[in-house]
């Protein structure tokens, strides 16, 4: 919702002033790059996966009386489509590939860490299927989910490549479709 928030902002970046445009542009960028894409795909592929596997240990049905099946598809779902629109529809300008990946470990370990305070300050999981796993499982899970998200963030890089050519980071879209 940020980056779609901040994404309709830029749209209106020729009153905002060239420099102002620029960082908008550049912060626009670095959050579709970092988060909105790699973790945005990855909610709905792991999501649905594990839904589809035994749907208790992520969303259990008795949150359908509280969250309708729509506001489960807006939150699980329609990220999809709206990642690959604006991936297709808008060239983004990707960090490189250290720091992309840097800030991408940035983020990961800052939810990690929500997951885990609220853990130990409630006292339950997050995501029922955390409290399955052992210790040894717990890391596993985490280290396979991070990997995961990486691979997204690289597929995303890969993606924008193919369909805009290359765009350094520090330079912004001039509305003419870049290839090199």
């Amino acid at each position: 919702m940020v980056f779609f928030g901040l994404a309709t902002v830029n749209d209106f970046q020729s009153s905002l002033g060239k420099q102002v445009a620029k960082q908008l542009n550049l912060c626009k960028d670095l959050l579709f790059s970092v988060f909105a894409f790699p973790v945005g795909m990855f909610v709905v592929l792991i999501f649905w996966a594990i839904y589809t596997y035994d749907r208790q240990l992520v969303y259990p049905a008795s949150m359908d009386e509280f969250f309708p099946p729509w506001m489960n598809h807006a939150m699980h779902t329609l990220v999809l489509p709206l990642c690959m629109g604006e991936l297709v529809l808008q060239p983004h300008a990707f960090p490189k590939a250290r720091n992309g990946l840097a800030a991408l470990t940035i983020v990961g370990l800052a939810y990690l860490s929500w997951v885990i305070w609220v853990y130990l300050t409630v006292g339950i999981w997050v995501y029922p299927l955390l409290g399955l796993l052992s210790t040894p499982g717990l890391l596993g899970f985490f280290f396979c989910n991070m990997s995961i998200v990486t691979l997204f963030y690289i597929l995303g890089q890969i993606l924008n490549k193919k369909i805009w050519g290359h765009m350094p980071m520090n330079s912004t879209y001039s509305g003419a479709k870049m290839k090199t």
